[in-house]
C-alpha cells in the first residue's frame, strides 16, 4: 500500500510540473490571431465626494497579452459632463483632435483610464462622461459590442444618519382618483443599491380599491429627497400610470433621520387624462393635487 501511494504522489508531482512547463510555454496556434479590446462592462457610478479623492479606473481589456500598441478614446457628444471642468483624465495624450492617446502596457491585458472628479462642479442629479474606443494601429481591434463606456458622476453627501427601519407614512395632497397614492400608515425602509438610495413597499391608492403593493425608490442626495422617474404602480387606465419626480424635491437633514419629505409627480405620464403641468405655488399653497403628491414620513421611536 505504501508503494502504491508513493508512486501515486509521484505521478501528481509529474503533472503537476508538467502543467507549470505548458503554461510557461508559447502558443503558435494563437500567432495571427486579431487582438480585440473592449470596455470591461459598459457603465458605472462614481461617488463624488467633498473631500474625496474621487477617481475612477475605467478598465480596457484585452483578449491577449498586449506586447505593443495603442489606442483612442473620443468623448461623445451626448456627455453631459465637461472634460476639464467637471472631470480630468489623469494618462492618455491628447492629439489635439479631441482624442486622448493611450499606450497599452506591455505583458498587461487590462489598461486603465484614469480620472477623478470636481465635487463642486458635479450634481445630485448626475452627470455622465460617455466614452467611445478607438482602434489606431494594426495591434488592435475594436469589439462593436463592447466600443462605449457611459460613467456617471454624481455628487456625494455621506449619510450621518441611518433613514432606515419604520417610520409613519402621512400623506398630506391626494393623487390621481381622488385617493393617496399610497396607504398612510408604518412602512420600513431598507437601503438600496447604494448608500444613499432608499426604498419602501406600500400598496396603492387605497381609497379607490385594493391594489397590491409596489416597491418605491428615493435617493438622499446632499440634503435633497430625489425620485426616480418610470415607478409603475400597477394601476391606471389602459395603461400602468407612473411615480416620478416633481418640479421641487423634498429634504432631508443628514445629521436626523427622525422625519423628511418627499415630493412626487402621480401619473407622470398622463395615462389617466391629458397629463398636468406642475405649478410652482407660495409655502401655504400645494401643487395641482391631482397630479403632485407631497408626503411627509416620520420615524416611529
Amino acid at each position: 500500500m505504501k508503494n502504491i501511494y508513493k508512486i501515486f504522489a509521484v505521478a501528481f508531482i509529474t503533472l503537476a510540473a508538467t502543467s507549470c512547463e505548458r503554461d510557461q510555454g508559447e502558443y503558435p496556434y494563437l500567432d495571427g490571431r486579431t487582438n480585440i479590446l473592449s470596455f470591461s462592462g459598459s457603465t458605472g457610478t462614481l461617488l463624488v465626494e467633498n473631500g474625496g479623492t474621487n477617481q475612477f479606473s475605467v478598465a480596457v481589456g484585452a483578449t491577449q497579452v498586449v506586447q505593443s500598441g495603442t489606442f483612442g478614446v473620443t468623448i461623445d457628444p451626448s456627455s453631459t459632463a465637461v472634460l476639464g471642468n467637471d472631470y480630468f483624465i489623469t494618462n492618455g495624450t491628447d492629439d489635439g483632435s479631441g482624442m486622448l492617446v493611450f499606450d497599452f502596457t506591455s505583458g498587461n491585458l487590462i489598461q486603465g483610464i484614469d480620472l477623478y472628479a470636481d465635487f463642486d462642479s458635479s450634481s445630485p442629479d448626475g452627470k455622465t462622461v460617455v466614452m467611445n474606443l478607438v482602434s489606431l494601429d494594426n495591434n488592435f481591434e475594436v469589439s462593436s459590442g463592447g466600443s462605449q463606456f457611459t460613467l456617471t458622476l454624481l455628487q456625494y453627501c455621506p449619510l450621518q444618519a441611518d433613514f432606515t427601519g419604520d417610520y409613519t407614512l402621512s400623506t398630506t395632497a391626494t393623487g390621481i382618483f381622488g385617493s393617496t397614492v399610497f396607504v398612510n400608515g408604518t412602512v420600513t425602509i431598507s437601503e438600496g443599491a447604494t448608500p444613499t438610495d432608499r426604498t419602501f413597499s406600500s400598496p396603492t391608492y387605497p381609497e379607490f380599491g385594493a391594489f397590491p403593493a409596489m416597491d418605491f425608490n428615493f435617493s438622499l442626495l446632499c440634503g435633497n429627497v430625489q425620485v426616480p422617474t418610470g415607478q409603475a404602480t400597477g394601476v391606471g387606465c389602459g395603461s400602468s400610470t407612473t411615480l416620478g419626480p416633481a418640479a421641487n424635491v423634498g429634504s432631508y437633514d443628514p445629521a436626523d433621520d427622525s422625519s423628511f419629505t418627499i415630493i412626487i409627480t402621480d401619473d407622470e405620464g398622463g395615462s389617466c387624462g391629458s397629463p398636468f403641468e406642475i405649478k410652482t405655488c407660495s409655502e401655504s399653497e400645494y401643487l395641482d393635487p391631482k397630479h403632485l403628491t407631497l408626503f411627509v414620513i416620520s420615524s416611529l421611536i
